[in-house]
């Protein structure tokens, strides 16, 4: 490629002039020399629009991938203008003199990556995990750490939407100095608990459920140090508006991340609940913010009734330490049961029940679905249904008298049901992770391959959804 320098090694080796040992995702030589390294990317740089296409002269010899596969919007409901809805990658020789820093091209990109992430509902609307991609350009050039993090998502989910193995590349090589400067940021004093990092540590974690990683646990290794970071910042440190958005979308991985290690939720304290509570989601009605906070706050309580059920799966149920167990996880069940359903009276009140209608995409296995009135509710909506089918499932597998069979099978339906709604848009199967998760560990052999059929679709975009972490929890 015209302009690209021929050494394989990293652009700081090869600028000392030093042979490079090409280590991924960053070299030692850069390590021992006491240097982040800046990784592979040989002068590569982003920049908003279409590819120029009018005048031959000004392509680049050899390189097809910036024609055809970039051209266009970055989503389905972007704009097809130049306006910032597409990315092209070019060598930097052939920028135009009109661009004056690669920060504005991120800033422009990055208003790209909020309207992706906001479908199929603006930013504007009360989605919390869409809504905090809003405060990036405001935080953006405050913290190379968070910078790096920056880059290497945006240009993941790019490179993954325009098929660009180079910007992927680019991705792990950002990813690898954030990773570097995130390390010593934790070491800082004054950074460690500042909201860049906080923030840093979120985006981390979300590219890790969405890369293609060859560890399929490494989301879990974030999830870990998130929980960690907030735990040490404390409840009192959440006063401004970013932070607040950062540890609502948080909570979830916290929760899941609990449920997968054995522990139980720290998140479950009636100080954390309470602070939460105080904490009003900016352009949310009160009640709607109201039942929202008191639902999570039963949510916090779920992978400790989740971890009492499979540990008994590996006992004599006979056993006196088994029948303590069970006796606690019944009153815990019941107790929770009475909590949901008196928090499900007000949700109803507020929010419109589903719709039925025939599958759009012609379903075989549930060819009527859910629709929903917004996105918000048909979240709260899968978070009840998930919570009924936990409820039922320890009530049936205690043999508590009532239905508890048949209504397991109907709420882990009604997950399935929504999904043809809630896997609308890029953070689809991130609102789906959950809800999956309870229902296949119900399903009857028929309905577990059309959830594995389910998955493997969403883990083209997010690796997390993957059937292989999907194994049954224990």
């Amino acid at each position: 490629m015209v302009g690209v320098p021929r050494s394989s090694g990293c652009r700081q080796c090869v600028k000392r002039r030093v042979k490079c040992d090409e280590r991924q995702p960053g070299c030692a030589k850069c390590e021992t020399y006491g240097k982040p390294c800046p990784g592979y990317d040989k002068g590569f740089k982003f920049i908003p629009g279409k590819p120029y296409r009018t005048k031959r002269k000004q392509q680049v010899s050899g390189d097809s991938s910036t024609s055809g596969k970039q051209s266009g919007s970055t989503s389905p409901n972007a704009s097809s203008d130049s306006s910032g809805s597409g990315l092209l990658v070019l060598p930097r020789e052939k920028l135009s003199s009109t661009l004056v820093s690669s920060d504005l091209n991120v800033l422009q990109s990055l208003n790209a990556l909020i309207d992706d992430f906001s479908q199929p509902v603006p930013t504007t609307q009360n989605n919390v995990v869409s809504h905090w991609f809003g405060f990036l350009p405001s935080v953006y050039g405050r913290s190379q750490t968070l910078d790096a993090t920056i880059k290497s998502f945006m240009a993941h989910h790019f490179g993954k939407v325009l098929h660009n193995d180079q910007m992927v590349a680019y991705a792990r090589c950002s990813y690898g100095e954030a990773l570097y400067r995130l390390r010593k940021s934790l070491q800082s004093p004054s950074e460690s608990l500042s909201s860049h990092v906080f923030c840093a540590v979120v985006l981390l974690c979300m590219y890790e459920l969405f890369t293609d990683t060859e560890n399929p646990e490494s989301w879990m290794k974030h999830a870990k140090g998130l929980g960690q970071l907030i735990k040490a910042r404390g409840p009192d440190r959440y006063r401004n508006t970013l932070d607040i958005s950062l540890l609502k979308t948080s909570r979830g991985l916290i929760v899941m991340h609990s449920m997968f290690a054995g522990e139980d939720c720290f998140l479950a304290s009636e100080e954390w609940h309470q602070m939460m509570r105080q904490q009003y989601t900016p352009d949310m009605r009160k009640d709607l913010h109201e039942v929202i906070e008191e639902f999570f706050a039963l949510f916090t309580y779920t992978p400790s009734l989740v971890h009492k059920l499979y540990r008994l799966k590996e006992m004599d149920v006979s056993s006196p330490e088994a029948l303590q167990i069970i006796s606690v996880a019944l009153e815990q069940a019941l107790q929770l049961q009475d909590k949901v359903g008196a928090w499900y009276k007000k949700f109803e009140k507020i929010a419109p029940q589903p719709v039925e209608a025939p599958s759009l995409k012609n379903d075989e296995m549930f060819p009527v679905v859910l629709t929903y009135s917004d996105m918000i509710y048909a979240i709260i909506f899968c978070g009840y249904y998930s919570y009924k089918v936990i409820i039922h499932e320890v009530l049936r597998t205690f043999s508590y008298p009532g239905l508890h069979a048949p209504m397991t099978i109907y709420f882990r339906d009604q997950i399935c049901k929504s999904v043809e709604y809630c896997s609308i848009g890029v953070l689809g199967p991130y609102r789906l992770g959950f809800p999956l998760r309870v229902a296949i560990e119900v399903a009857d052999p028929a309905t577990k391959t059309w959830i594995i059929a389910r998955l493997q679709e969403f883990s083209k975009i997010y690796a997390a959804a993957s059937p292989e972490n999907h194994a049954e929890m224990s």
